[in-house]
């Protein structure tokens, strides 16, 4: 690992599309991740979201991960992000995710998240998948149980928008055994 980092399909589910992030969503992403109540969920960004943090993701981040920008379908414009983020020491991956707060609620995350989890499983061959979530964000919790994740442990995690640690769930999903693709 990292393995495969070029490959990268656009992925379709029942209601969205997903497909490689580009400087065209850099409004899109500051607009997100710049909304208080989406970068303090997350671990990596800081806080206030710029474009010259959203340049890095795309020109940094993006080629170093599997990371897909989420949109609905017949729209190209941005609504969120999910990835995978290869672990150094293990054959694994984490799975992140963000989503703009105008469209929280309404089961997308889900839908994305499964299509890159069936991508980790099936053309990565990973065994398993890892992800986690702050203890004050209970609705990310609920979208990695419907996804099969369990928690593994609690132990803190830092937050660059918050400038410390928070407490944390950290979660796994093991590849099922009869995995057929079908998350």
């Amino acid at each position: 690992m990292p393995r495969f980092l070029d490959h990268r399909p656009d992925l379709q589910t029942e209601r969205l599309s997903l497909r490689r992030p580009a400087d065209r969503d850099v409004d899109a992403i500051v607009n997100a991740v710049g909304d208080w109540d989406v970068a303090r969920r997350l671990a990596r960004v800081p806080y206030p979201y710029t474009p010259d943090d959203a340049r890095f993701f795309l020109e940094r981040i993006v080629p170093a991960e599997w990371v897909w920008a989420i949109t609905l379908r017949g729209s190209d414009h941005l609504v969120g992000v999910v990835g995978l983020t290869p672990q150094e020491h293990a054959d694994m991956a984490e799975l992140g995710y963000w989503l703009a707060p105008a469209h929280w609620g309404h089961g997308l995350m889900t839908e994305a998240a499964r299509a890159v989890i069936a991508f980790g499983f099936d053309h990565l061959g990973l065994p398993a998948l890892t992800s986690g979530y702050f203890e004050d964000n209970p609705a990310s919790g609920r979208v990695l149980a419907k996804l099969g994740f369990v928690e593994t442990d609690r132990a803190l995690r830092p937050c660059v928008a918050i400038g410390g640690d928070v407490r944390a769930v950290r979660v796994i999903l093991e590849r099922p055994a009869a995995w057929t693709g079908a998350a």
